[in-house]
């Protein structure tokens, strides 16, 4: 279930079927319309069958017709200007709103698309590993990142690779059993298909994506789907939230690999703490 059921629709209707996105737009342009309609009247008013008005319905992450009115009832006075990328004479109040609207939508789609038996299987993979490297290009650089500073606190030292040679040229040496996240938001940056490809046996290949059926997904061991909300535009929203939507997946890959050994990595953390605070500069 979206947590916006407008914003939801707006973002995916590229990925949608040509009679699919004619729903779409329909609802789009006349949601409270839409409210008072069955699948006939909606198949007929946006030119399209009333298996196809079930079939978007479903897609959305409803049960059924019905269930899709029910959760876009509690949208009927969205403001459609939400909706849009970010203009430039708009106020700091619109811009939050819109920024907002986007990151929670993010978190739940994303919530929703990582797979309990996904995470788990990485965590299960991770806890064996006897060695873990990490990489990922742009905002990705950022989560992969991310993930090497949560895991060394708990006194592993993933790898981060910022260059495909030297990647490469650890993979080759990296022993096992070991672990390689890869992150790319679209699951076809060149430089981590050639990386995936260099991948040796012996250690698992866990990708974090937002695409399922993508070129890295079909190479991986293991893969993590992420949803970030996908409007594009000159202010590149979308890459805000791709980022969002992976740092969350990290965080609960983290905290679900903190819970095998509990007790453990709670002392690990504060040992790290008390050091740090010990020998840092007092602040005044």
């Amino acid at each position: 279930m979206a947590a916006n059921m407008l914003l939801a629709i707006q973002e995916r209707l590229p990925d949608f079927s040509g009679a699919e996105r004619a729903v779409g737009k329909y609802v789009l342009a006349h949601p409270e319309k839409v409210l008072q309609m069955n699948t006939k009247a909606l198949a007929q008013a946006a030119g399209a069958s009333p298996a196809t008005v079930v079939r978007f319905a479903r897609r959305m992450g409803t049960a059924g017709y019905a269930d899709f009115k029910i959760q876009l009832s509690a949208e009927q006075h969205t403001d459609p200007l939400l909706l849009q990328e970010i203009t430039p004479h708009e106020d700091l109040a619109m811009m939050k709103d819109k920024l907002s609207l986007r990151i929670r939508q993010t978190l739940t789609d994303t919530n929703q698309s990582l797979a309990n038996d996904q995470v788990d299987a990485a965590v299960a993979q991770l806890a064996a590993s006897q060695s873990m490297s990490v990489y990922g290009i742009g905002a990705s650089l950022l989560a992969a990142t991310d993930f090497v500073q949560k895991f060394s606190r708990l006194g592993l030292a993933p790898f981060l690779g910022r260059d495909i040679d030297e990647v490469i040229a650890h993979l080759v040496n990296q022993p096992a059993p070991g672990v390689v996240v890869l992150i790319s938001n679209s699951g076809e940056n060149p430089n981590v298909v050639t990386i995936a490809k260099s991948v040796p046996a012996g250690l698992t290949t866990i990708i974090l994506t937002k695409a399922p059926k993508s070129t890295l997904a079909k190479m991986a061991d293991i893969v993590l789907v992420t949803q970030p909300t996908s409007i594009t535009g000159q202010m590149r929203t979308a890459a805000t939230t791709s980022l969002m939507a992976q740092l969350y997946a990290i965080d609960l890959v983290y905290y679900r690999y903190f819970q095998r050994r509990y007790k453990d990595h709670v002392q690990r953390i504060q040992t790290s703490f008390e050091t740090l605070h010990r020998v840092q500069p007092r602040r005044h």
